[in-house]
């Protein structure tokens, strides 16, 4: 047998004939020759070195070995139909780009992202992750939730929710070494994720602690490295505050320094996501719509920011 995979043309000629039954048959629908038919079927079988057909006075017959190929065939031709028809579908449908902070895409919006589909089956939405603040033009983006403080300048950026942190710890760290007042954090390594770093520089003014901020961090890819790193004891980290109760109620982590959120120390302290976008043109009904569909939701969030998203 051939390693080579048949021509489309031959395999397609092979499924018409053996559906109908016929090579003239074959030929009329297929608008060729009945010889053409003949010579392609000869070419696939010589090929696959099998008999696909009988040849009698009455007619053509299918083989054994014709018919299970023409499962195959068949099933695949109509896989590929169905691609290309949803592939053209997809082009002719309006779509929105989303880009979102991974935390805010794995917990929030993928989720529920089927709710928004199956009420808009007509529109296509696309969702990229970036943890840097995303290129809209680049990426054609229509908007973007991203983690920050909204400094971004943008023509419209509003806090969608609140991403408050707490100071924490493994247990054994301050064992280790001493963390029982704010000017001990000079002797740790601060764990953070990459767009924190200037964060954990602000709350050392706020505290007084005159630290080698660029030293000191370890910046780690994601939030879960993040737990990760503080979970085994590998520095002292700023994590979401329903992240460190959760840790601090199982005993994995301890707030060395109190139970108090950043915010305290001053609100502008707070992180939070944010719903960016250019101004919504009238023919972006669309989007006017995706934002609605996020408002509905979203206010039910426990970090939930209370307000018109546009």
């Amino acid at each position: 047998m051939s390693k080579y995979l048949p021509s489309l043309r031959a395999l397609q000629i092979f499924a018409v004939a053996a559906r109908l039954g016929s090579f003239k048959q074959a030929s009329e629908q297929l608008c060729i020759t009945p010889q053409a038919v003949s010579l392609q079927i000869k070419s696939l079988e010589d090929q696959l070195g099998l008999k696909l057909f009988e040849r009698k006075p009455s007619g053509i017959v299918i083989t054994a070995s014709g018919q299970q190929l023409l499962d195959y065939v068949e099933r695949g031709l109509a896989l590929m139909q169905r691609g290309v028809d949803e592939v053209c579908g997809q082009h002719h449908r309006p779509v929105i780009r989303v880009s979102s902070s991974p935390w805010f895409a794995v917990n929030c919006l993928l989720p529920r992202l089927s709710e928004f589909e199956s009420a808009y089956p007509d529109c296509l939405v696309q969702v990229s992750t970036s943890v840097p603040f995303p290129d809209f033009e680049a990426q054609r983006l229509d908007l973007a939730i991203q983690w920050g403080f909204g400094e971004w300048g943008f023509e419209s950026q509003q806090l969608l929710l609140t991403d408050d942190k707490l100071i924490v710890c493994a247990p054994e760290l301050p064992e280790r070494i001493s963390l029982t007042q704010a000017s001990d954090l000079i002797y740790h390594r601060l764990l953070c994720t990459p767009l924190s770093v200037p964060l954990w520089g602000r709350v050392l003014d706020i505290l007084k602690v005159d630290a080698a901020v660029d030293q000191q961090v370890l910046p780690l890819d994601s939030h879960a490295g993040l737990l990760e790193a503080a979970n085994r004891g590998l520095g002292v980290a700023m994590i979401s505050t329903g992240d460190a109760l959760d840790g601090i109620a199982a005993g994995r982590l301890v707030a060395p320094l109190g139970e108090q959120p950043i915010s305290r120390l001053n609100p502008a302290l707070m992180p939070g996501y944010w719903l960016v976008h250019k101004e919504i043109a009238p023919e972006n009904a669309r989007v006017k719509a995706f934002i609605d569909w996020m408002q509905d939701w979203l206010k039910d969030h426990p970090r939930a920011v209370r307000i018109n998203l546009y």
